[in-house]
């Protein structure tokens, strides 16, 4: 019986990141332009792939009840084959137990060998097949932390910090497969037009939140393949990362500095909001990644932005601009129900790095701004070093105050100038915001 294709390709994709540290959506992506897969066997390609990185720790803690030896000593793909065997018999519920060991045993013959191929049948006859079936450790960050699949001192940090209920809400949020947004191009279209003509297509998409050119879709195809999105109609984001620009409120006739531009959704984004009557200088520290926003500028329309490939903490730019939004590198931490490889990646350690970068930026960016202007600093994190206790050291040193932005925004306004998203609250990802005013 030959092998079964889709699963054969997503051991590919999973050595790629468990393996080689490759990022799962490009190692997935890859892929899936390679092989010729039906639209059936591309969604559970996507669904194997994202949900075993997803439940990864979760994964080897039941493999470490059932294996007589050490998980590391297995071979790469028969240990990505196992753990992709956890995945199906747990969270699959269109996948039978006898079609899952089947299709494994077939995989590990092919991986590995007749020996390999015992192994993995009977490791995968006896997985639980329910979540409830698992046995977890007593103490309750190392529950959480395994069922959730969340490194240990993070969960221990949000435990700390908000209570193991709240802690334990925030984990299943991140840890849940997060809806398909886009924002439409207001310039060509509009949520309730694109949505009507989606429909035409069998393609379902709503309006869910209050910001004007969110739209969700429900069912279809992946939108990116849509001819609409080659057109231009929309870009593929979450709500969240919508709202930074709307924070800036570029005004027409101002010169406006995109920091940290790539790939781009921000960029032309501002340049909708202005009817690409604006100046706006996208700026990005490296060289190549100035195509991505070349790319999304010319296929929305936007033609009036200009491009450097610089660091935006030495930015060589002799004038000053009006409104300059830093949407700074991050952990990403708000992020992992969309890159939820990012949670094995980021440590402690790293976040202390960013939050250094993230100053540098911010101080760059006061000083790049013209006196009256408006500075907009945005992450994609929940982590105080990056996002509170950041700000709260800039607005010691440097000459801005936090100003309020559009009324509309203030279902996310905690404090003055100060905006956040989550996950468990409103289903975005989680973002912080902040609105500075420079003083003269």
């Amino acid at each position: 019986m030959p092998i079964d294709p889709v699963r054969d390709a997503a051991i590919d994709v999973l050595l790629r990141v468990f393996e080689r540290g490759v990022f799962l959506d490009a190692s997935l992506n890859r892929t899936l332009r390679r092989k010729d897969l039906r639209e059936r066997g591309r969604r559970f390609l996507t669904q194997l792939a994202y949900g075993t990185v997803r439940h990864k720790l979760l994964c080897d803690h039941v493999l470490g009840a059932l294996l007589h030896q050490p998980l590391e000593d297995l071979p790469a793909p028969i240990r990505t084959l196992l753990r992709m065997g956890i995945f199906q018999s747990l969270f699959c519920n269109q996948v039978t137990l006898p079609a899952l060991v089947h299709t494994s045993v077939d995989l590990a013959k092919k991986r590995g060998h007749a020996g390999l191929a015992r192994l993995t049948n009977a490791v995968l006859r006896r997985a639980p097949q329910r979540i409830e079936d698992v046995q977890w450790p007593e103490e309750p960050c190392d529950r959480l932390s395994i069922r959730y699949s969340m490194p240990h001192w993070l969960v221990s940090e949000w435990a700390a910090s908000m209570g193991i209920e709240s802690a334990e809400t925030l984990c299943h949020a991140l840890n849940v497969e997060a809806p398909v947004s886009v924002r439409v191009n207001m310039l060509r279209t509009s949520p309730e037009a694109l949505a009507t003509e989606l429909a035409k297509s069998g393609v379902l998409a709503e309006k869910r939140t209050l910001i004007p050119e969110e739209l969700t879709f429900t069912k279809g195809p992946p939108p990116a393949r849509s001819k609409r999105f080659q057109e231009g109609d929309f870009l593929v984001q979450d709500p969240a990362s919508m709202l930074p620009p709307h924070l800036l409120e570029p005004k027409p006739g101002e010169w406006i500095l995109d920091m940290c531009a790539a790939p781009g959704g921000k960029t032309t984004h501002l340049a909708a909001l202005t009817r690409g009557e604006v100046r706006i200088v996208a700026c990005d520290s490296h060289p190549g990644r100035l195509r991505q926003i070349r790319e999304n500028c010319i296929r929305m329309g936007h033609h009036g932005v200009a491009m450097a490939a610089a660091d935006g903490r030495r930015a060589p730019f002799c004038g000053r601009f009006d409104r300059v939004l830093v949407d700074a590198p991050c952990s990403g931490l708000g992020t992992l129900r969309r890159h939820p490889d990012l949670k094995y990646r980021i440590s402690r350690q790293d976040i202390s790095e960013l939050s250094v970068l993230q100053g540098e930026l911010l101080r760059s960016a006061v000083t790049l701004c013209q006196n009256q202007g408006v500075i907009v600093y945005s992450v994609c994190t929940f982590a105080a070093e990056e996002t509170n206790e950041l700000v709260a050291r800039i607005l010691e040193t440097e000459p801005v105050v936090l100003e309020d932005g559009p009324t509309w925004m203030d279902a996310w306004r905690t404090n003055q100038g100060t905006y956040r998203t989550n996950p468990v609250q409103d289903g975005l990802d989680g973002f912080f915001l902040t609105r500075l005013r420079k003083r003269s």
